[in-house]
């Protein structure tokens, strides 16, 4: 199973058209880019602590945007 190990700091909110996915943000683990926190949005229910694999660490995701 190859990926890159990262476990959520913070919990964001909800985005997507449905609001089916969450924004995260998580602190990478291993790697070229161990120690940096970086924003993702995941599928599925999560909560701090949890421990996701990263296909790669050097995408982030764009910041929600809060009307």
């Amino acid at each position: 199973m190859d990926g890159i190990p990262a476990q959520i700091v913070e919990i964001l909110g909800r985005t997507g058209m449905r609001g089916e996915a969450t924004s995260v943000k998580v602190r990478v683990l291993d790697g070229d880019d161990r120690g940096r926190i970086i924003r993702r949005n995941v599928l599925g229910p999560v909560d701090i602590g949890d421990q996701l694999l990263l296909m790669d660490s050097s995408r982030e995701a764009k910041a929600l945007d809060r009307r």
